[in-house]
């Protein structure tokens, strides 16, 4: 009997284990999860907060499927240590170690919190940050003159936007570079963002960093680097932070992330990483990627699963990212860093209404952007997959 240790209940673990189920009847499977909850669906947390869906909806298992599938779930729990020589890993609460024959990782990463907490300040990535998001805006509509702040130019930042509108909220969006994602975007994405933004009323500060925030019982002002501002709720996007220090005590691998080769498996035998932690190695774009999206995480799931298992497959997916600045549609498709890039190709202009990038290495197309519409989306994926000239 092969026993299975899955750190992380997310959509990764749970996936890998629902998969290894499946195949072996007999396997001993253990998920260790910080989450309290069964697993949800974060990106149906927007829809729970907007009331589009019941809270009960973003959940994708219940508290029965972990007994049925003879899964062992430790909920609200976390490894603090891999003994990879012995084999095993340590609990914080429990006080016990986890024998493994195999191990994955699917930590994924938490948001970059403020140094500071004052009542008014939101997060959104995990359900009690939504009801947190939902008692908040639930003080302030009663306010004629509410107002709403929005940290950030990426896609939680997108989120906040797109939230504080549907509640009616005046807002204020601030980040750090000249336009939205202005690592990867090229001005004319950027500046059609920025066009979107102003046609909604949002008042918009680029190149601005936070300086402090004000308030007494609750949040009132917000200080940047281009001045003060009024509000009575700041969202906070700006970035994942995933915590490698103990897995790097472990002798595992690490960059951005936990690194694995193309089956998924890390520098140490008998140890797979998944989802928003893994740093993967891409057969398509030939670079080792950090993706951090739903179809990815569940994917690689599943296959990290099947090679613990005994198969050898490697993990294939030209993953996007896509998302919604009001009507506006910004899409991510494939590798896009800009510093790996040696060519990239713009196609359009903002008066246009719709901006593409094609990234280009080595005489192949191996990532785009697109904004304002998704009508090449499937071609430029299929030709990233295709690995043409």
């Amino acid at each position: 009997m092969t026993r299975y240790v899955i750190i992380g209940g997310g959509i990764a673990g749970t996936t890998a284990a629902g998969e290894i189920r499946a195949r072996e009847a007999d396997a001993q499977i253990t998920v260790v999860s910080e989450e309290q909850h069964p697993l949800y669906s974060r990106v149906l947390l927007p829809h729970y907060i907007k009331g589009k869906i019941p809270r009960e909806k973003c959940f994708l298992k219940k508290d029965s499927w972990y007994e049925e599938q003879r899964v062992e779930w430790f909920r609200a729990e976390r490894v603090v240590a891999i003994d990879a020589v012995n084999k095993h890993v340590e609990l914080l609460h429990a006080g016990r170690e986890l024998p493994y024959d195999k191990l994955l990782i699917t930590t994924g990463g938490e948001p970059h919190y403020l140094e500071r907490d004052l009542r008014g300040l939101c997060y959104l990535q995990t359900l009690e940050d939504a009801d947190h998001l939902l008692q908040l805006l639930g003080e302030v509509r009663g306010k004629p003159d509410a107002h709403a702040g929005v940290c950030g130019g990426g896609f939680i930042a997108c989120e906040f936007l797109n939230i504080f509108k549907h509640f009616g909220l005046s807002t204020t969006c601030f980040h750090r570079g000249p336009w939205f994602w202005s690592r990867v975007l090229d001005e004319e994405s950027g500046g059609l963002i920025a066009q979107t933004l102003e046609a909604s009323q949002v008042k918009t500060q680029a190149n601005t960093t936070l300086a402090d925030i004000h308030g007494e019982h609750g949040l009132s002002e917000v200080e940047t680097s281009s001045g003060l501002f009024r509000a009575d709720i700041l969202g906070i996007g700006i970035g994942l932070l995933r915590d490698l220090r103990w897995i790097q005590k472990a002798g595992i691998e690490t960059a951005a992330g936990v690194r694995t080769n193309a089956y998924l498996e890390t520098s140490v035998a008998d140890v797979y990483a998944a989802g928003d932690i893994c740093e993967h190695f891409d057969v398509v774009t030939g670079e080792h990627m950090l993706v951090g999206n739903y179809m990815n995480a569940q994917m690689q799931g599943r296959t990290a699963a099947r090679n613990m298992m005994g198969d050898q497959e490697e993990f294939r997916l030209v993953s996007g990212y896509a998302t919604h600045i009001f009507e506006l549609d910004v899409i991510f498709v494939g590798d896009t860093r800009r510093a790996l890039a040696d060519e990239i190709l713009v196609k359009g202009r903002v008066p246009d209404g719709y901006v593409v990038q094609e990234f280009k290495r080595k005489g192949r197309l191996v990532g785009a952007t697109l904004v304002g519409g998704n009508k090449d989306r499937m071609e430029l994926t299929r030709r990233i997959q295709a690995q043409l000239p």
